[in-house]
């Protein structure tokens, strides 16, 4: 037996299982990553239909974010404080693929009927959240973001 012959199959299967690996390797963010993603509204007007509200999405990590969807929420009173809320709104205007450090703005509105008359929800103070994918729509790359937000009167 030549010893090439087991050299040379061993170096193809090598090959084969890297490359393998490489095509299969899923994208994962860390947190200092995400923190680099940021939500922000930066515009709240009252009007007489409802709250309209302009928001501004940053992509400051290295990833591009994939089919994500916003949401703004308000908290609900408790006796204890406040808690969250499953009714959310979502923001529209959104992009399928946002790139690294780009920007995005987003509209979101409320309309009076959700919230007139309903001394529970506390409209000064809410949430904003994002979910999506990094890189590729996979499983392994969802992620999501909440950040606390909070109108002065």
């Amino acid at each position: 037996m030549n010893i090439r012959e087991p050299i040379s199959l061993l170096i193809f299967i090598l090959i084969t299982v890297l490359s393998i690996t490489a095509c299969n390797a899923n994208t994962s963010i860390t947190s200092q990553e995400l923190d680099k993603i940021d939500l922000k509204v930066i515009n709240r007007s009252e009007l007489p239909e409802g709250i309209a509200y302009t928001i501004k999405l940053t992509n400051n990590s290295k990833h591009s974010i994939k089919q994500n969807i916003v949401f703004i929420s308000y908290t609900i009173k408790t006796q204890n404080g406040s808690k969250g809320n499953e009714f959310k709104v979502e923001a529209k205007g959104n992009k399928l693929n946002i790139k690294p450090h780009e920007e995005v703005i987003l509209n979101a509105f409320t309309p009076i009927e959700e919230y007139q008359g309903n001394n529970k929800l506390n409209l000064k103070e809410g949430y904003l959240d994002i979910q999506g994918y990094i890189d590729e729509v996979e499983e392994a790359n969802h992620f999501g973001k909440t950040i606390g937000i909070h109108f002065e009167s």
